[in-house]
């Protein structure tokens, strides 16, 4: 039956329902969404930390099967004699996979590529943060969907019961239908 319908759908759409994508874009609203959240941390005894991730940008395919995201975060540090302003930025690695129980898109091997401060003087002294705040963002991406297939749409719902493989192409994410 499956495969009958399957048949039926791709012919009478031209084969136009032989694959659906996900793009960058819509990866960066999600996830724009769901990590602008604030982290508080404890760097020493009476120095701690606020850091806010922002400005999020997903890359797709640059690297073969992998997705990277770049994201901004400000950044306040609490001293006891004056608080510091400084901007992070991180840069992601991952690979994305589909989970069809959940209909969902996660992404696995998560690593840290790139890490810089501004200014630069606060570098050193920013890197326990970078290491914590590291750990959330890579503990949320690994454990919560990137991305879920909308329960409404025809083409999810083809995808949700045929939908077998992912393939990273670059700036989007294909699923390939299969019976």
């Amino acid at each position: 039956m499956r495969v009958l319908t399957l048949l039926l759908v791709t012919l009478g759409l031209g084969g136009c329902a032989a694959s659906y994508t996900v793009t960058e874009s819509e990866l960066e609203g999600y996830l724009n969404d769901a990590l602008r959240k604030e982290q508080k941390a404890e760097l020493s005894p009476g120095l701690s930390a606020r850091m806010t991730l922002s400005d999020i940008e997903v890359t797709i395919g640059e690297e073969p099967d992998r997705v990277a995201i770049h994201t901004r975060s400000s950044v306040k540090v609490n001293t006891p004699l004056i608080p510091l302003r400084a901007e992070l930025a991180f840069t992601f690695n991952a690979t994305p996979w589909y989970d069809r129980n959940d209909h969902s898109l996660y992404l696995r091997d998560v690593s840290l590529s790139d890490v810089s401060a501004s200014p630069k003087e606060l570098e050193q002294a920013l890197i326990p943060l970078s290491r914590e705040a590291m750990q959330v963002v890579q503990l949320f991406l690994e454990n919560q969907p990137v991305y879920q297939l909308d329960q409404q749409g025809w083409q999810e719902d083809l995808l949700r019961q045929f939908g077998r493989e992912l393939r990273v192409q670059p700036g989007q994410l294909e699923f390939i239908l299969k019976p």
